[in-house]
């Protein structure tokens, strides 16, 4: 009898890991021989194994190494139980810096041997039972003991439960009510099932716990042959080895966790693998021979606390008696006042003492004191050493150039290879490299080839759609809002019409009275006025809902300041400006008249100056701290250029774009809005000014000139930004695979526990709220972006409407029936205004009509409202394509016909560029489609026969999709088959055959025979698969046919 027990908790995942771990060379010790080490439950640590490995232990005394006495044994033991009573963080920190340091008596006493893995003790036992401050107790499922240490907590989960329930389990279990004093030893704290695992250390908030994709796959494979319990390898095995080998952890614990502002940070798998290869190549132990690079993290993958790995590991290596590396000192270099300060402030938060430079005689200063190890700099500060012809010869400097493809361009690279001609240059950016730069750029930017002649070859990649697989960085997407820079009354009159489709009669009402009001108020200021409203009605009724924030980058300083007065004025938002001062100029694309900076003065001498006087740093810090702070009250930031790079604000959502952005500034601008936040699914940017040529999909990103993203390589920007298309597939999907949850129930369906009992299961319904939820965020995303609610149209967005409340109410039904908790506040109050505002179901208009392109004269009158080449062959296009998927099973040979003519028609388009070929093209194809020429000819013996026909196109649409070629066999042949099938599906298809699963088996069976008679007499090598293929398009056209 089949034994369903081996899918519990305890078989499935739990007792599979502890074999692996096993295996790894830990010695498994059982529930009760692990109570009686501890002595108690209220204790965590193996005393007596403590003891073992301390007794040991040795230092040198004169030319002889001596043991610990018993006292000084007995100390160090005292001294690790810890009381938190400054908390569980502080706790941690001071048990995590005994063990990577020792404890401090005559001689440090070391608690783990970091440098000989074998001298330590390795144990895993399971069921660690701990008592609560209540007499409660709780129990992890897994603990891992170096040294009788507890070092690694693990909660294990069935296949079918999500593996994120752990993650909160171990969160609550750190709780001062639950069993804290076991999470102060612990340096790894885990969450697995057999198919994933999510690692974190103490204090890691839930949305932060990543999984660990390993580089070393030949070393991984091999351990995972030697551990797997049963042959096979599942993901939590590669996890648990790639963690927990023993020399893995070690060199995790001791190198690569940190402290940051009072939060425990451990290494995410890229930052890891990074450190090690650039330490390979400090080392010379890579096949380049260079001690030099370039590192390519992606923007919000963490590259300031690599930095500072790399920089703790540079030391620890410097302290081997053979290490070619003596003394070492770094110097981090950065082209921004923000980002040197941000780095700066990085190094002080992980306790490394950074000194910065400010000017380039301190620079030199610091640099022949050798007392200093970590300096920050501008990367101009060596123009003034260069001056002044300082030279410093020491090898064992080390330059770590932030956001290198920038700041090394032209004499200032020159000047630093000048100054440090020794040192090893590590360089880092969070954009890809330039291929193409676009000939006559003043930027001067250089090509990738270029970068690494400079720096050396690359190190270690971590692309943008890594970081987002990894759930590290999320995605991006746009929302195009161009408003003019010229404006008419006319113009003004299209945007408001624009901004109001989908609303209630009455909503229109009041928003026609509030946008006229306040548009008209300057008409020398029309265009700013137009975009401070919509921007008003988008954060008010998109962001605000959600408790998020967001950024507007002006085009200039004059302008930020008019949009801050304006937005203010408003109402409901708290804006801030972080600007260069007064007269200064910021950014080189910036012209200003005495008006304009009358304007930023006043600013200045209004806002800033009563509270900061001239003290604009601690102006700018205030500001940047109320802003990161999600219980800050300022909530939209204004800025031209400043804090467009390296700062981090998780709050922020929504970017809106008022300023042209290319390449990696405009991947660097983003990218503000791409950090991972409680229920963020993606970074929005708004774009008001134009930033691409046309962005409907990510696909268009590849080729747009206009923002300069057609410079880099297509695979390292894949899927940076996804577009209006983009987003509209996704709803449909989320839509789709909403109702196939309920597949065989009629959607007029009115008894209520028809519904519900389909949610009987637990699986079921849990994957119907993670699919509710999906459709829920972007339903309210459609009910906020004009673009995305254009291309749906107002009756499909009411369908989706109605049908989330639909299923909300359903929700509500079943979680109450089911005794469900369920927290759906965090996307419902969001969503909750924008599902009352937008249309009612007997409110429906059509605002779009949909291309008419059966009918030439009507066709013809539509295209005319649309503007380029582009826009009418789109619409075509677009049209065509929905047309032909309704009637794809009445006749499949012309759907296939013209989808292939589609397909060849846009290729062409892309590889031209010809928008008027391109029209002309679409406008011909439509007019084929009318008048029913398809360019196939059938076979003579179903010439009269449409049925036959249907099957033959069925029969080639088949061969099609399975071999991806079309069937060049004798079509005569191919005639007399469809004739075939149609006789077998006529002589079946019976009343209400469609549902009959016995009819549908007979059918098959015929058929199956019928196709290997064929292909037995024309001698065709089909494999089985293109026959269930073939059989599976015939059933689609019978069921439409008959």
């Amino acid at each position: 009898m089949a034994d369903h027990t081996i899918f519990n908790e305890r078989p499935e995942s739990q007792n599979r890991a502890l074999k692996v771990i096993e295996k790894l060379g830990y010695t498994f010790v059982p529930r009760s021989e692990a109570e009686a080490k501890r002595g108690s439950r209220k204790a965590v640590l193996f005393e007596d194994e403590l003891q073992s490995f301390l007794d040991k232990r040795t230092y040198p005394f004169g030319d002889k190494d001596r043991y610990f006495s018993g006292g000084s044994i007995a100390a160090a033991i005292r001294s690790l139980n810890v009381q938190p009573v400054a908390g569980l963080y502080a706790a941690n920190k001071e048990i995590s810096d005994m063990l990577c340091a020792g404890t401090k008596q005559s001689f440090d006493i070391s608690f783990i041997d970091f440098d000989h893995p074998e001298n330590n003790i390795f144990q895993v036992t399971d069921e660690f039972e701990v008592e609560r401050p209540n007499g409660k107790f709780s129990r992890p499922d897994i603990v891992v003991l170096i040294n009788g240490i507890p070092l690694v907590v693990i909660e294990c989960k069935r296949s079918s439960v999500d593996v994120m329930e752990g993650v909160k389990q171990n969160i609550r279990n750190w709780g001062n009510d639950y069993i804290p004093q076991l999470f102060m030893y612990s340096q790894l704290v885990l969450a697995v099932n057999p198919d994933k695992v999510l690692y974190g250390t103490c204090g890691t908030p839930a949305k932060y716990f990543v999984s660990w994709h390993e580089d070393n796959k030949i070393w991984l494979n091999e351990w995972c042959k030697k551990c797997s319990p049963d042959g096979t390898i599942r993901e939590q095995d590669r996890a648990l080895i790639s963690l927990l080998h023993p020399e893995r952890l070690l060199d995790i614990i001791r190198n690569f966790i940190i402290y940051d502002n009072n939060v425990k940070k451990v290494c995410r798998h890229k930052q890891y693998f990074a450190v090690k290869k650039c330490m390979d190549r400090i080392l010379l132990k890579d096949e380049v021979k260079k001690r030099s690079g370039v590192v390519w993290h992606t923007q919000g993958s963490g590259k300031t606390l690599t930095m500072i790995m790399l920089t703790k590991l540079i030391l620890r290596e410097s302290m081997k008696k053979d290490s070619p590396i003596k003394n070492p000192r770094f110097i981090m270099v950065t082209d921004r006042i923000n980002l040197d300060k941000q780095i700066r402030d990085n190094f002080i938060h992980a306790q490394m003492n950074p000194h910065r430079a400010k000017t380039g005689k301190g620079l030199i200063e610091l640099l022949c004191d050798e007392e200093n190890t970590v300096i920050t700099s501008l990367v101009n500060k060596f123009e003034a050493a260069f001056k002044q012809e300082y030279c410093n010869l020491d090898p064992n400097i080390y330059l770590f150039i932030d956001e290198g493809h920038r700041t090394q361009y032209g004499s200032l690279n020159r000047q630093m290879n000048k100054v440090l001609p020794n040192a090893a240059k590590i360089a880092f950016t969070g954009t890809p490299l330039i291929k193409n730069p676009k000939n006559g750029d003043k930027r001067n930017i250089e090509n990738s080839k270029n970068t690494y002649e400079k720096f050396g070859p690359l190190i270690d990649k971590y692309t943008l759609q890594d970081a987002i697989d990894d759930k590290v960085t999320v995605p991006i997407v746009y929302e195009g809002r161009v408003i003019p820079q010229s404006v008419t009354s006319e113009q003004i009159n299209n945007h408001l019409k624009y901004i109001t489709i989908g609303l209630s009669d009455e909503a229109r009402t009041d928003l026609e009275k509030k946008y006229s009001r306040f548009v008209a108020l300057a008409q020398t200021d029309l265009r700013l006025n137009m975009m401070a409203f919509d921007l008003h009605e988008h954060f008010l009724n998109y962001v605000k809902p959600k408790h998020y924030k967001a950024i507007l980058t002006c085009s200039s300083r004059f302008a930020a300041v008019e949009m801050f007065y304006k937005l203010r004025e408003l109402g409901g938002i708290t804006p801030a400006v972080v600007i260069t001062p007064n007269n200064a100029k910021e950014g080189d694309d910036e012209t200003n008249t005495p008006q304009t900076l009358k304007t930023i003065k006043g600013f200045f001498q209004k806002e800033v100056d009563p509270l900061y006087k001239n003290n604009y740093d601690a102006y700018e810090d205030s500001v940047t701290g109320e802003f990161v702070d999600p219980e800050g009250a300022i909530d939209l930031l204004i800025v031209k250029d400043k804090l467009l790079t390296g700062f981090d604000a998780p709050v922020a959502a929504v970017l809106y774009v008022d300023k042209k952005l290319q390449d990696h500034t405009l991947l660097q601008a983003i990218a503000r809005v791409n950090r991972v936040y409680d229920n963020k699914d993606f970074g929005l940017i708004v774009d008001y000014i134009g930033i691409f040529t046309k962005l409907n999909s990510a696909l268009d990103l590849y080729s747009d000139e206009k923002s300069g993203m057609n410079a880099f390589e297509q695979s390292e920007i894949e899927n940076a930004i996804s577009g209006v298309q983009d987003e509209k597939r996704r709803l449909e999907e989320s839509h789709e695979n909403l109702w196939n949850i309920f597949e065989g129930i009629s959607r007029n369906e009115t008894a209520a526990n028809i519904w519900q009992e389909r949610l009987r299961d637990n699986a079921v319904r849990k994957d119907f709220y993670e699919k509710l939820s999906v459709f829920a965020k972007l339903v309210d995303f459609m009910m906020s972006n004009y673009e995305l609610y254009e291309a749906v149209g107002d009756q499909k967005a009411e369908e989706y409407r109605q049908n989330y409340l639909f299923f909300k109410k359903l929700k509500d039904s079943v979680s109450l029936r089911f005794n469900d908790s369920v927290d759906f506040s965090k996307y419902e109050d969001g969503i909750r205004h924008l599902l009352n505002t937008y249309v009612n179901a007997e409110d429906a208009k059509i605002v779009i009509e949909p291309l008419d392109i059966l009918n030439k004269d009507k066709m013809e009158e539509q295209l005319a409202r649309l503007g380029s080449n582009e826009a009418k062959a789109e619409a075509i296009q677009t049209r065509q394509v929905e047309v032909l998927e309704t009637t794809r099973y009445e006749d499949p040979i012309r759907y296939m016909t013209f989808m292939e003519r589609i397909r060849k028609t846009i290729e062409d388009y892309m590889a031209e560029r010809d928008s008027e070929k391109y029209r002309t093209a679409m406008e011909t194809l439509a007019e084929d489609y009318r008048n029913g020429r398809n360019a196939v000819n059938y076979p003579e013996a179903i010439a009269d026969d449409g049925d036959a026909k249907n099957f033959y196109g069925a029969v080639c649409g088949g061969i099609k999709k399975a071999t991806g070629k079309t069937e060049n066999a004798n079509s005569e042949a191919l005639g007399q088959l469809s004739l075939d099938i149609k006789r077998v599906v006529s002589s079946n298809a019976k009343r209400d055959w469609r549902d009959n699963v016995i009819v549908h088996r007979n059918i098959k069976k015929e058929l199956d025979d019928l196709l290997f008679d064929y292909l037995d007499e024309n001698r065709l090598d089909w494999s089985l698969d293109t026959i269930d293929i073939i059989i599976d398009e015939i059933m689609m056209v019978a069921k439409k046919v008959y």
